[in-house]
């Protein structure tokens, strides 16, 4: 995949993850079932499309397989705290606190890939934060909203940068199946442990947003963000994902009204976070021509 060619695929995947918040609220399940219903779809539906296109099994190092699956732990994590903070407070909240993965990228991956944190991601990931900040100064009832989404960010920002790493040892789809049969497993061992499968299945409505949830924003999209990441750096890939709030707010706000109003210096939140997408996007292509 070419550099150009990664960058229309991953915002074209960050308009589809846009809408995982809204149809996490449309679901009526709490979010411990919903991530095993999406985990679980999203699975089988990456094991039907490799089976369809005849792909081959590929053999890994057990440390290897073992990294994947604990990953896919800390996805099964992401996933429960912000569905958890969407209903704990908006879709438009959980989205914008989102925007503090880059930040967390920028001091997770150098310890990970043994390099001097870059300054100047830091910088941008600190300028993103002040952009979250105009853009949505929430009411301190949301406060349990806001520290899952932070939780779910912290968790984004570090499986989004092992996955950078295990794209180089296999295929972004064997990746995305077995994280996300890992996340289902562990669900569902959590659930029985606490109780959580009274009340676990879905409504006829909850069936159709499920398969649209755990289908296109799941397998495609996760399968896809796996093979961006072979090609653009994790830090790139997250402050791309900085426009999921964007688009997540606006189709919120189409679809429940007045209760995703947002409040003016959204606007100027947003710009700002545009701004920091286009701004790293000019530095890494500086730094290729030279």
């Amino acid at each position: 995949m070419k550099p150009l060619h990664a960058q229309i695929v991953l915002h074209v995947t960050v308009m589809v993850f846009g809408f995982t918040g809204v149809l996490g609220k449309l679901i009526s399940l709490s979010a411990a079932p919903l991530v095993f219903w999406r985990t679980l779809i999203g699975a089988a539906g990456l094991y039907v499309w490799m089976w369809f296109r005849r792909t081959q099994q590929t053999s890994m190092p057990p440390k290897v397989r073992a990294g994947i699956m604990g990953t896919g732990v800390l996805v099964a994590v992401h996933w429960v705290t912000f569905f958890a903070a969407i209903k704990a407070s908006t879709v438009s909240l959980a989205l914008a606190v989102m925007a503090t993965v880059p930040v967390f990228v920028a001091l997770i991956e150098p310890v990970l890939r043994r390099r001097r944190v870059d300054p100047r991601e830091l910088a941008l990931g600190f300028v993103a934060v002040l952009g979250l900040w105009w853009m949505y100064r929430v009411d301190v009832s949301y406060g349990q909203g806001m520290l899952l989404a932070l939780v779910s960010a912290f968790c984004a920002a570090l499986f989004g940068t092992l996955n950078s790493i295990w794209g180089e040892h296999a295929p972004s789809l064997t990746v995305s199946r077995l994280e996300l049969a890992s996340a289902c497993l562990v669900l569902a061992v959590w659930m029985a442990l606490t109780g959580g499968w009274q009340g676990a299945m879905p409504s006829d409505t909850d069936w159709l947003w499920l398969l649209l949830l755990g289908l296109v924003a799941t397998s495609v999209a996760f399968a896809l963000t796996v093979e961006v990441m072979k090609v653009m750096s994790p830090f790139s890939v997250a402050m791309a994902i900085n426009l999921e709030p964007v688009y997540a707010i606006i189709l919120a706000l189409v679809i429940f009204g007045e209760e995703e109003v947002m409040p003016p210096g959204f606007y100027g939140g947003a710009s700002v976070l545009l701004a920091t997408v286009f701004v790293d996007a000019m530095l890494k292509r500086s730094r290729r021509s030279r």
